[in-house]
């Protein structure tokens, strides 16, 4: 008896902490397809799009506030409860992932409470990942709250402070000698694992002597690897581009000669999408997150049902279908009209 009343006033709890599945999807999503990681589920741990950078290859648009400021975000109990919620969908559907990631659609490390929500996840026996832009980095507290987690990524697009204004347009207090001397010590202290991320835009960063600057910076960094990538969605600016086919190969041959443990991540042959029962809170969950190709969504669908909501969300313009360089995608269509979540 007593047992039966506990249940009942855990299940009466968690219908008030997310009244609708809509907001738990919108903290939670995924799992998705990680090129580094395998199957992870990501964390919108920051209400929507606060960033410190606004990069001009960002796949969900301009940034609507650029802050530097540390904010209280996530409650980490209800953090906890969202994820244990979508482990427990998971493995009624036979899905398993690798590991839960920070790395929704703003800057993880502007969380004051990120340590807290690491140590609580824990608790789900899976390795932690940040995905960060590395702006904060200077900051000693960013650095210790990013100490308890297993795995970090550090953005590092260019070493050139023109370059980097032109990429990353970032907040104006920020300084780029500060933050480059931030992610050299942060990678001195951090004793997990520790890996870089390049984005090469044509006619930006990728020529020859940005490549020597940067890769002279990246080999001074104590990191397993160093990852270059080229933007596989719809950018925030259309100039921001791929470099050419031509390019893009003297490029990877001269990375591979002048840093030490270069990666190259391309576009996955087979983006996979998948959602639980939920499937119109799922996909604006994901899709917030950044723009999925509409043969993937197409693909997954399985029931007239599904395709129905899918079609009633474009209707009603709450997603739209993107289709640059003759590629088709589906987006949300606007940020701002997203329902409020657990996002303080």
């Amino acid at each position: 008896m007593f047992r039966e009343m506990v249940d009942s006033l855990c299940n009466k709890l968690e219908r008030s902490i997310f009244p609708n599945n809509s907001l738990k999807c919108k903290v939670v999503f995924g799992p998705v397809q990680s090129r580094r990681l395998g199957n992870v589920i990501g964390i919108n741990n920051i209400k929507s799009n606060i960033c410190s950078y606004n990069c001009v290859y960002c796949p969900i648009g301009a940034t609507k506030c650029c802050s530097v400021c540390s904010i209280n975000c996530l409650n980490p109990y209800e953090l906890h409860l969202a994820v244990r919620l979508k482990l427990e969908e998971l493995k009624k559907c036979g899905k398993k992932i690798e590991y839960i990631v920070f790395a929704g659609r703003s800057e993880a490390t502007l969380d004051r409470s990120l340590h807290k929500e690491i140590l609580l996840l824990r608790e789900f026996g899976y390795k932690i990942a940040v995905f960060t832009n590395s702006s904060l980095l200077w900051n000693e507290n960013i650095q210790e709250n990013l100490m308890f987690a297993d795995y970090v990524s550090v953005r590092i697009d260019t070493v050139n402070e023109d370059t980097w204004h032109n990429i990353n347009r970032p907040h104006q207090r920020l300084d780029y000698n500060h933050v480059l001397n931030g992610i050299k010590q942060f990678s001195e202290k951090f004793h997990g694992q520790l890996t870089t991320e390049t984005m090469l835009i044509k006619d930006i960063n990728d020529n020859p002597e940005e490549i020597e600057g940067l890769a002279n910076f990246l080999n001074s960094l104590k990191c397993e690897k160093s990852h270059f990538m080229t933007p596989i969605y719809p950018t925030s600016e259309i100039y921001a581009e791929s470099p050419d086919e031509e390019n893009l190969g003297l490029l990877q041959s001269l990375l591979k000669e002048k840093v030490k443990n270069p990666a190259f991540l391309c576009c996955p042959e087979n983006e996979e999408f998948f959602a639980s029962d939920d499937f119109e809170s799922e996909l604006l969950g994901l899709l917030s997150f950044h723009p999925i190709r509409v043969s993937a969504i197409k693909n997954y669908i399985r029931t007239n049902d599904e395709l129905k909501k899918l079609n009633r969300l474009l209707e009603k313009e709450r997603i739209k279908e993107l289709n640059p360089n003759g590629k088709k995608y589906y987006a949300i269509a606007d940020l701002e009209t997203e329902p409020e979540t657990l996002l303080n």
